[in-house]
């Protein structure tokens, strides 16, 4: 193995206090330049904080970028390609052979956004190491209204989830419902977080196929997921089963998600934000995972028992709970974001 190299490396201890703690948390470099700006300034932009904090960014020499060369004909010469989704990033203090320390300082916590460009590989090190990995994706309410706010650069507006050792929170512990009023109230026209009456007498299911990227971090072949999945419920009902998948051909699907809860027994799904939608108008939930998923709480994972959902009374409760798991890019800069998860997991 080699020393670490530091040319790869931005350590901040620029605060004070800082210094005297020799821990770190560190945050990855994963290509996507927008997202990279603002992860970099959440955690090395911190402050109230006993940790220092590290950037750390990939290693363009050693890394395998997979570029498609059919998407760059005409690609200006001077221009930079963007980072393929496929590529296996390399970070050099990953592949160290003490990917927990630098220098003399101790690694607290791993930061990274996203399941692409290789993360896998960063929660493999951070779980071999018992080091915790924070991970930073769209919000789980009104994510597409903050996916628009991050779009535009309106980062006062836009909410992020933010997660400890997992890419969901799959349990509810904080029903505290001061954020999701907050949230009601600043989007008062929508009905997105309106609970309907459970539907028990629906014809069809619905099954959402898994996420790619979430598969290719786990291991698992998505297509084999979901063929499994309709092979199962097929040896416990005769209902009609339509598969919803979110994107044909590259576009969106034109057909709205409620118009295929419409009169519909059950929704079956991996993790998909799509199944927490269905919960809160009445669709009965299941899950084929008792871990990766925001609506195990409200859901069912074994489908043999699909003709027999489960009604929960406690929707608002767990509503609470993700408004609460989901954080605004100051309160991630400032450190509350840790310190609150840290707190829940104690």
């Amino acid at each position: 193995m080699y020393k670490i190299s530091l040319k790869n490396i931005d350590v901040h201890r620029e605060y004070e206090g800082g210094d005297k703690s020799n821990k770190f948390v560190v945050a990855f470099q994963t290509g996507k330049g927008h997202n990279d700006a603002l992860l970099q300034r959440m955690i090395l932009g911190r402050h109230l904080r006993k940790e220092n904090a590290a950037w750390i960014k990939y290693d363009e020499h050693k890394s395998i970028m997979h570029f498609n060369e059919l998407n760059f004909i005409g690609w200006p010469g001077g221009r930079r390609r963007p980072t393929p989704a496929e590529a296996e990033l390399y970070w050099e203090i990953v592949e160290s052979e003490k990917p927990h320390r630098i220098g003399k300082g101790h690694i607290q916590s791993y930061w990274f956004w996203g399941f692409m460009r290789n993360t896998k590989r960063i929660v493999e090190i951070a779980e071999k190491h018992n080091i915790d990995w924070f991970f930073i994706d769209h919000a789980y309410l009104y994510h597409q209204r903050h996916s628009m706010f991050e779009k535009y650069g309106d980062m006062n507006n836009c909410l992020f989830r933010v997660c400890k050792n997992n890419y969901v929170i799959n349990k509810i512990t904080d029903t505290n419902d001061n954020r999701l009023l907050h949230l009601k109230a600043r989007f008062a026209k929508d009905d997105e977080l309106e609970i309907k009456p459970w539907n028990k007498n629906g014809k069809h299911i619905i099954v959402i196929p898994p996420s790619y990227w979430l598969c290719k971090n786990l291991g698992w072949n998505p297509t084999k997921v979901l063929q499994d999945t309709i092979d199962e419920l097929k040896k416990h009902t005769d209902r009609e089963i339509r598969v919803r998948v979110k994107k044909v051909n590259g576009n969106y699907n034109t057909v709205p998600l409620h118009e295929d809860l419409k009169n519909a027994h059950a929704v079956v799904s991996f993790q998909s934000s799509a199944a927490a939608k269905a919960i809160i108008k009445g669709t009965p939930s299941f899950t084929i995972t008792d871990k990766y998923s925001a609506s195990i709480p409200m859901s069912q994972t074994d489908l043999s028992k699909i003709e027999t959902p489960i009604y929960p009374d406690n929707r608002y409760e767990w509503l609470c709970n993700l408004a609460n798991h989901q954080f605004y890019a100051d309160e991630i800069q400032s450190g509350y974001a840790e310190r609150y998860l840290n707190e829940q997991h104690a």
